[in-house]
């Protein structure tokens, strides 16, 4: 087993589960260099109808997963991260549907973090068990964090096949953890995705091609986090993550 260690913790804006020891990392697909992870967390709304940072065709998802690393030329995440090469995302879609016993690696451990700045060690696990089993399909564009500050530092790879999860998994991430103190009045952790934001003529490739609706507009240039993906303006063809997530337990 990998000398790694896994810590999550709750942030008071979401749930993020932090990755230390030895380098877990993606290259290929037109990535400039290695990229090594720094942590993953997710963005959800109250309602099933809304909760990603991404929408496909006109179309929000109740979930979104962000994978979240930094380019290896740098020292350490805090140096790439204002650098237009500094990180790379990976994002992944949630929609409704048959229990997902994977996931509770992670939501187990929600009443150990119920309240703001709490965290907490957890069992490792290969996170390639929490992905889609297809990753041949993904949109790709260049961005920015969906966080404050908002760098433009971001290579975005968003995954045409979803990941399905409970609607009771989902209530776990919607009501068990919360964005106050201990000591303060109870407010769920919901609706932590950034709303659309403008396209600024930025172009977005695709790994293969993808039947979109023709009656979709682009609803007036505005997108989700910093880029739409309704309207893919360019294919390209790319073979993406040789090593994705190159854990050997």
């Amino acid at each position: 087993m990998q000398n790694l260690t896994m810590k999550l913790a709750n942030n008071g804006h979401t749930v993020d589960l932090t990755v230390t020891g030895d380098p877990v990392s993606i290259t290929g697909g037109g990535l400039t260099n290695v990229y090594i992870v720094q942590q993953f967390h997710f963005h959800w709304g109250k309602e099933d109808k809304r909760g990603s940072e991404h929408d496909i065709d006109g179309k929000y998802f109740p979930m979104e997963m962000h994978i979240v690393h930094y380019n290896s030329k740098y020292k350490n995440f805090t140096e790439a991260l204002n650098k237009d090469d500094g990180l790379a995302v990976l994002g992944f879609l949630f929609e409704v549907g048959k229990y997902n016993l994977r996931f509770d690696r992670i939501i187990k451990h929600f009443s150990e973090i119920p309240y703001k700045d709490e965290h907490t060690d957890i069992e490792t696990f290969a996170m390639r068990d929490l992905l889609p089993e297809n990753l041949d399909g993904y949109y790709r564009y260049h961005g920015s964090l969906t966080t404050p500050p908002c760098y433009e530092s971001v290579t975005w790879s968003i995954f045409y096949q979803t990941i399905e999860i409970s609607e009771y998994q989902l209530d776990q991430f919607r009501h068990t953890v919360h964005e106050n103190y201990i000591n303060e009045t109870i407010r769920d952790i919901s609706d932590d995705y950034r709303p659309p934001q403008c396209l600024n003529h930025r172009k977005i490739h695709c790994s293969k091609p993808v039947v979109l609706n023709s009656k979709t507009t682009n609803r007036n240039g505005r997108t989700s986090a910093s880029a739409t993906l309704v309207s893919v303006t360019a294919i390209t063809s790319l073979i993406f993550l040789i090593k994705l997530f190159r854990i050997v337990f």
